[in-house]
């Protein structure tokens, strides 16, 4: 079940772009893809997808950057993760396991592979802690991002970049 109440951040951060771009639309759609101000200082981000085609395999290659001088550089972590094996035993994958649990009160995407043709998989109303993402990672004010790549049953299938501004 997605939480459908959201907690503020203390005005340290926020979203600053989202971006969704589909690669195979035969194996599903973006219904939604947007952040929403809450107030001045305040946001939150809402995606959803619909799936076409049942998924066996399903992994994401995510990589984290900072933007300086020349534009986006990696900072910290660059991996590919199996998530039908990350569900099975999350333990296994530390640092795919301590994003996801910033989400995880906010997303259906809880259980292993398959996910069905027809299933809804969302993100709503997140807008991580920020007490507990500053303790976990300790940065200094700048404009970070996710880049994501997801492949379903191997074939490159959706692109989600987002950055956030840490003030």
């Amino acid at each position: 079940m997605v939480k459908a109440c959201f907690s503020k951040v203390k005005g340290s951060y926020k979203f600053n772009a989202l971006n969704c771009e589909i690669y195979a639309p035969e194996l599903g759609e973006m219904k939604q893809c947007h952040i929403k101000a809450i107030d001045r200082k305040h946001n939150k981000i809402d995606m959803e997808a619909v799936l076409f085609k049942t998924i066996t395999k399903f992994d994401i290659h995510f990589k984290m950057v900072k933007r300086e001088i020349g534009g986006w550089h990696p900072f910290m972590y660059d991996m590919k993760v199996d998530l039908c094996k990350f569900f099975r035993n999350r333990r296994k994958f530390f640092i795919a396991n301590l994003i996801y649990s910033f989400m995880k009160e906010f997303t259906n995407v809880n259980h292993t592979c398959p996910f069905l043709a027809g299933e809804s998989l969302q993100l709503v109303n997140w807008t991580p802690d920020e007490a507990g993402v500053l303790a976990k990672f300790p940065v200094d004010p700048g404009q970070y991002g996710l880049q994501t790549t997801w492949y379903i049953n191997k074939i490159m299938a959706l692109k989600i970049n987002g950055s956030i501004i840490y003030f």
